[in-house]
């Protein structure tokens, strides 16, 4: 995935100033172990009802492919008694409500065969098993669905699941014809969606697999050219099938394209059949999963308005949780990103995530489907990575911003680890991205108070400037009611991000809050500065932000370490930030070891950090050297492996000797000059001032 520019020059102490929150599913496992993640992942949400998936921590730019929600699967694995079961209306239960009349037909029929022509097992929120059936019966639903073996109309129930596995059971030698038109009568029963004709035997259309409870015996290509047959239970075979050898095969998914099966799957969803739909959405998602050229394939067959549609039609939340996550999958790609923004995100946002946080009028207040928001915050978590302009349609869609944080603030103490509190954060993160320079019009008002001490003039930026800093004052930080774009740069959100920082063990949710921050400090500007003595001086920040800068999790570390740089360069802050920041980084970079290349520019921000630290406050930073932490810089200095830190450690060796308090400190442990002044320390000191300017 391509993405624009996002760092900027920060001087002497930071090269990460400013960041997108870009996930990947690089993390994301396949095939059985991804399953059963996904399994444990269900049963902690049964008891927390809180999101699934195992989606992984935002990364750099560099290394993002996709941010999606896993494919589908369904299990071929044999069932138990697995009959004809009706759903109704209600899709709260696995088993639907049905009158007497039609109780007493599927009794009969439970009686007349022992197995079906073909069965339909449907999983618990997209989360497919592969195992037994107690696997199955923990976290799935199970419904059959069958139509007339002769020409006729035939009338299918609506059914409240995922996704579809087909199966076909050999007939029995003693299940007469009267038997099978017997079973076929029930259907007529349960609610009718639509209407189909079929005019051969399905046992024949649906092949023989010689094995109860197996996979239709049928090629990708049968599978294809069953989705434009006139009966819909063929079309239901060949969506099943297609769902489920795209889950293990990713070459299946070249074929069905070079099939032409993807236009036939969205017209599927046109179709007034719930169960066909969410198997054609379900068949889709997995079709787009990591597969570029698929998701174009959705969009120029008009797939995106099918799916709106559909989404806006429907009333089956089952059906939701198909096109939420077939959405989620198609936003990753950057080229439908403009049309998604301009087409999906008003609906998204005015139909499921404003609704879900009611924020909506009373009487459009409806129940969202907690996986249905996962879903569908997964997919604007991907579109706020696109480019400035569609950053700035999101920010200005109506309640949007405010949803989401007041979906955070619900959630914060109770379930701080939420994958939803995640998209939610990581969405905010990358909405505050250049703010100022994207919506300058929330800082007209923002002014920069100066005074003249003993003839010279001074600004915000000088530590001297304490009266000036003191009536330095930005009101839009502190309305007493936030709205909108306000919420990015408020002091509400600053104290949420921190609080969350002290919450939450979800490291993408950290590495998003400190994306946050260090976004709201990146820049010179007097907001950056005012943004930096918030967190400092009014919120403590400092207190849940050191810890990160050892996390193993290595792009939780660079981003926090960025932020730091990112305060470290207001003057007026230097003297806290040494006697709090130092200490840390002086461990971080003591411990540097030749295999820690990929926490290069972590150790490069921390060396400038170090820097401009040590050399504000001598008399503290003094206290912190060691004959380990000179040590670990010399040998980082000679150490070409890592491309930038060893240029940014020879140059603070370098300053080191240079300043005279620190020169007499080294002096007295014995060190000698020549670990200072090499070569190395001194080509990388005049590139850096050639560069940079001698006042760094």
């Amino acid at each position: 995935m391509t993405a624009e520019p996002i760092r900027s020059t920060l001087g002497t102490v930071s090269t990460d100033d400013t960041s997108l929150v870009l996930p990947s599913d690089k993390k994301q496992h396949t095939g059985k172990q991804r399953v059963l993640e996904q399994v444990n992942t269900v049963k902690r949400r049964q008891s927390k009802m809180v999101k699934n998936d195992s989606s992984s921590s935002p990364t750099t730019p560099a290394s993002v492919t996709e941010y999606s929600e896993p494919k589908f699967q369904f299990s071929p694995a044999k069932l138990n008694d697995t009959l004809f079961k009706f759903s109704g209306s209600n899709k709260t239960t696995s088993h639907s409500r049905v009158t007497g009349r039609s109780l007493s037909v599927r009794n009969t029929v439970r009686r007349q065969t022992q197995n079906s022509l073909w069965n339909a097992q449907s999983l618990s929120n997209g989360m497919r098993a592969s195992g037994s059936d107690s696997s199955l019966n923990k976290i799935g639903r199970s419904i059959t669905q069958q139509s007339k073996v002769r020409s006729a109309t035939v009338r299918y129930t609506r059914a409240p699941v995922h996704s579809m596995r087909l199966q076909e059971n050999n007939l029995r030698a003693n299940t007469s014809q009267s038997q099978v038109a017997s079973i076929k009568s029930s259907h007529s029963q349960s609610q009718t969606t639509t209407k189909a004709t079929t005019t051969k035997n399905k046992s024949e259309a649906l092949g023989a697999s010689g094995a109860e409870g197996s996979v239709p015996n049928i090629t990708l290509e049968e599978a294809v050219a069953y989705l434009s047959h006139s009966d819909v239970s063929y079309q239901l075979c060949g969506a099943s099938f297609i769902q489920h050898h795209t889950y293990t095969d990713d070459t299946a998914k070249q074929e069905v394209w070079r099939l032409g099966g993807i236009p036939y799957l969205i017209d599927l969803l046109k179709i007034d059949n719930p169960l066909l739909q969410q198997t054609a959405a379900a068949a889709l998602r997995n079709l787009v999963f990591k597969d570029n050229n698929n998701k174009l394939e959705v969009d120029r067959a008009d797939g995106v308005e099918v799916i709106l549609s559909l989404l806006r039609d429907t009333s089956d939340t089952e059906t939701q949780k198909q096109l939420t996550g077939l959405l989620w999958n198609l936003s990753s790609a950057d080229d439908l990103k403009p049309e998604l923004i301009k087409n999906a995100l008003p609906q998204l946002s005015e139909s499921i995530v404003v609704p879900h946080n009611s924020l909506a009028d009373s009487d459009t207040n409806r129940h969202i489907d907690p996986e249905v928001f996962y879903n569908t915050t997964g997919c604007l978590r991907n579109l706020s990575c696109a480019s400035e302009s569609e950053r700035k349609t999101m920010r200005n869609c109506p309640l949007l911003i405010d949803s989401l944080v007041t979906f955070i603030q619900t959630r914060m103490e109770s379930e701080p680890d939420d994958k939803s509190v995640e998209n939610c954060v990581c969405i905010l993160h990358n909405l505050s991205y250049q703010l100022e320079k994207e919506a300058p019009e929330h800082f007209t008002h923002f002014s920069v108070p100066e005074e003249r001490l003993n003839g010279e003039k001074k600004s915000i930026f000088s530590p001297r400037s304490t009266k000036t800093q003191k009536e330095f004052n930005f009101p839009a930080m502190e309305k007493e009611e936030p709205k909108g774009v306000n919420w990015l740069y408020h002091q509400k959100s600053l104290q949420q991000y921190l609080y969350l920082l002290s919450l939450s063990q979800n490291e993408a949710t950290l590495e998003a809050c400190c994306g946050a921050l260090q976004n709201l400090t990146a820049s010179k500007s007097p907001l950056s500065t005012l943004m930096s003595s918030s967190i400092i001086q009014k919120r403590n920040g400092l207190y849940v932000i050191l810890p990160l800068l050892k996390s193993k999790n290595l792009g939780l570390q660079k981003t926090a370490m960025s932020l730091v740089g990112n305060m470290s360069r207001v003057s007026s802050l230097r003297d806290t930030m040494a006697k709090e920041v130092l200490p840390s980084i002086q461990s971080v970079l003591s411990s540097v070891t030749p295999k820690m290349v990929e926490s290069d520019n972590s150790i490069a921000t921390a060396c400038r950090v170090m820097h401009t630290l040590m050399l504000a406050e001598p008399d503290f930073g003094k206290k912190l050297i060691n004959e380990k932490l000179i040590d670990s810089l010399s040998k980082l200095s000679s150490n070409v492996s890592f491309d930038t830190a060893r240029k940014d450690a020879a140059f603070l060796l370098y300053s080191m000797w240079e300043h005279k308090d620190i020169k007499s400190v080294l002096k007295k442990q014995g060190m000698d000059k020549d670990t200072f002044i090499n070569a190395v320390t001194a080509t990388a000191y005049k590139e850096a001032t050639r560069e940079k300017g001698p006042n760094m």
